[in-house]
Formats: structure tokens, sequence, C-alpha cells
């Protein structure tokens, strides 16, 4: 009996996939013609080949047929969830002539079916078995427990479970984002590379978050051991003290993941999509109470209740954004490299009001930007922009009143 092949693959990409050779094991490949890509790879206990096909390149893993399926829809729902993961083209099915078993019934047929999940090959990454041969400093390695602690809060803040989640299934690479009013910026991200085991609930409790950290230390200890038993000449990749700043840090961002959730609830707007990503929980609160304010100030004015979302809209047109493009125009952004323009716009005023409380008056703009980028600023002099810029937020603040 000839295999028969059943392709479940998104149109997009079903010229390229139809023309690889799914009758052929995929280990059996190469022999047979497939020129495979030389990417280098962590440890799978899957088959697993990368090929490029016209114009896409490919990862594929050979795998279960429902395991298959399920993992597809879940790179699906985590994409939908804004969540970094790889991109599911789908899964192809190579159906076998029926296994024969003998039961005391009779004969029976089991199913011989081999199925191929397939997503697209992430570029730029390199995997736990490669990357950590090399030998890191502490602040590399913590940015690195960074990225990973940023997706683990994120993943259980939107009520994702991994269920394997360790350094074999996590991609790490350099990406270019576009931030809010700033530009372009490379960010070191975490993906997550294996959705066999995700699990979807309405909410993620303590004790399977707690567990999820446990088993992602228990996977920086086995890399030390893959090293040592490598004979690779460097220090423990995975300290205690690596593990204890990845927990304080999942914590922290997991709290932030929440504020930002709870912000967006009120106000219906994205913090990290609409004015850029913050470190600091306490800093949605201050832009929170910002637009509380502003909700008065356009109640009074119309002499009716008007909604938190309404004024939270006012606010960010006539406010944020004229702010922020001023700090673009007049230069300020170049000052602080690094800042997103939701963290300046917090700082400054944060600042201006400890100034005022200090003086016992309203201390304005200008002493306000003077102090403000002569303690935080990258350049020392800054008198070029200092009076424009401050001036220019002095009338786009008063245009409220």
């Amino acid at each position: 009996m000839e295999s028969a092949i059943r392709f479940h693959v998104d149109l997009i990409f079903e010229k390229e996939i139809e023309r690889l050779p799914w009758h052929i094991p995929l280990a059996e490949w190469e022999e047979h013609g497939v020129r495979t890509l030389e990417i280098k790879r962590g440890i799978s206990r899957h088959v697993v080949i990368f090929v490029k096909s016209g114009r896409f390149s490919f990862g594929i893993k050979e795998i279960g047929e429902k395991i298959s399926k399920k993992e597809i829809s879940h790179y699906e729902q985590l994409l939908l969830r804004g969540i970094h993961t790889l991109v599911p083209v789908g899964y192809v099915v190579r159906e076998e002539e029926p296994i024969p078993l003998q039961t005391p019934i009779g004969v029976q047929y089991e199913e011989n079916n081999t199925s191929h999940t397939i997503t697209l090959l992430v570029e730029k990454v390199i995997p736990d078995s490669v990357l950590y041969r090399r030998g890191f400093s502490t602040e590399n390695r913590e940015r690195i427990w960074d990225a990973v602690a940023a997706l683990l809060a994120e993943l259980h803040s939107k009520g994702v479970y991994w269920g394997d989640a360790s350094l074999a299934n996590t991609l790490i690479r350099f990406e270019n984002i576009n931030v809010p009013f700033v530009g372009r910026r490379t960010e070191l991200k975490a993906y997550l590379a294996d959705a066999e085991t995700i699990e979807f609930q309405p909410e993620i409790s303590e004790s399977l978050r707690e567990a999820e950290l446990n088993f992602f230390f228990e996977s920086m200890d086995w890399i030390n051991g893959d090293l040592r038993a490598a004979g690779v000449p460097r220090d423990e990749l995975s300290t205690e003290e690596d593990k204890e700043y990845l927990r304080h840090r999942y914590h922290q961002l997991f709290g932030l993941e929440q504020k930002k959730r709870s912000f967006e609830l009120q106000t219906s707007y994205n913090i990290d999509r609409f004015m850029g990503s913050i470190a600091d929980p306490s800093y949605a609160d201050l832009l929170l109470k910002h637009i509380e304010e502003h909700k008065w100030y356009v109640s009074e004015l119309a002499h009716k209740e008007i909604s938190l979302s309404d004024a939270a809209h006012d606010w960010y047109e006539n406010i944020f954004v004229p702010l922020c493009a001023m700090f673009r125009s007049e230069g300020v952004l170049e000052y602080f490299p690094g800042k997103t323009a939701a963290e300046m716009y917090v700082e400054i005023m944060t600042n201006k009001y400890f100034l005022s409380e200090k003086s016992g008056k309203d201390v304005g703009m200008e002493r306000t930007m003077r102090d403000y980028m002569k303690r935080f600023g990258a350049a020392p002099t800054f008198a070029g922009v200092l009076k424009s810029a401050s001036r220019k937020m002095k009338t786009i603040l008063d245009g409220k009143k």
C-alpha cells in the first residue's frame, strides 16, 4: 500500500509544503537529496530538521498526529494573545498501512500514521546547547534572565501554563521592535519554542506559577550538567544567585503585567502599544492617576460625568501625544537613551510634583525640566533644548485649563 499524505497547512505555504517528500521518513530526507539547512539546534526528543522550500524556511518536527494538531492550535492561540512564540504553518500526516495486532477476539488493525508539525524558521536565534557554552558577564546573564522572566510573566498573566518551561524550549534572540514615539529599538526577547504541553486557564494559580518557576530552575541545572559532561571549561551557567535574580524579576514583572492589564481594562489603552513599555509597576498607577485627574477636569468642563475611558482618550490625544511629539521634535529623547515616552512622562510629572511640594509652590516646567535633565540626562549640556521644550510642555499642559 502506497502511503497517503494529508495536508493541513496554511494556504500561504501550501505550494512550498506540497513539493517536499512527505512519503519518506524525515530522518531519510537528506539521503533522498533534500538539502537541509545547517542550523545550530538544541537537544530534542523528536526528529527535527530545517529546510528551505521556495520562499520560506521551515522547522519540521516528526510526532504523533493528535499532538501535532494540538500543538499547531496552541501556537495560534499564543500568537492571538500577543506572546512571542513560533509561527505555525500547519501539519502534514503520512498514512501507512495499518499494523495488524493479534487479540483474543481476532486480528485488529492499529493506525500507522506519522505527523509533522511545521513552523516558520525563527532566524538569528541560538539554541540553549550552543548559547550557554559562551562565557557571560553577570550583566549579560541577567539580560537573558530578564527576557525569560518577561516571557513567563506574560504567559501566566494571560492565563497560559507552559507545563514544560525550560531553557531547552526557549529561544533567545535580539529583535527590532517599534517603540511608540521613539522609533526602532533592539531588545533581547525570549520565545516559547515548544507548545505541546500548553494549558489555557482563566487564571494561573500561585502554586502552579511557583511550580513552573521551579521546573525552569531545574532546567538551568541540566545545562550546567550538559556543559560539564561536554568538558566545556567555564563557570557554572546558573548559580543560586542567578535563580534568585530570575525569581525576583519574574515576580516584579508579573506584578507589572497585572497592573498593565488592570489599566487597559479601565482605560481601553494598552500601555506597551500606545505609550511604550514601563519597567516599574507604580508607573501604571501614576498614569492612571493623571487620567483620573483629567477625568475630573473634563467632567467639570462638560457639566456632566465623563467616563474614565472617554477621559483617557481625551488625555491621550490632547496631552500625551502632543507631549511625546514635542519630546521627539525638540530632541529631548536623545538625552535619555533607553527611556520610553511613558517613562519620561511619568518621571517628569513626578519630578514636578516633588519639587513643587518641597518649594511650597508650583515650580514651573522650566525648573522641572532643568532638574530632570541635569540629574538623569545622558549629556552634560542641554541649554539648547531646555527653554523651548519646557515652554512647549507648559503650553500643552495649560491647554486643558
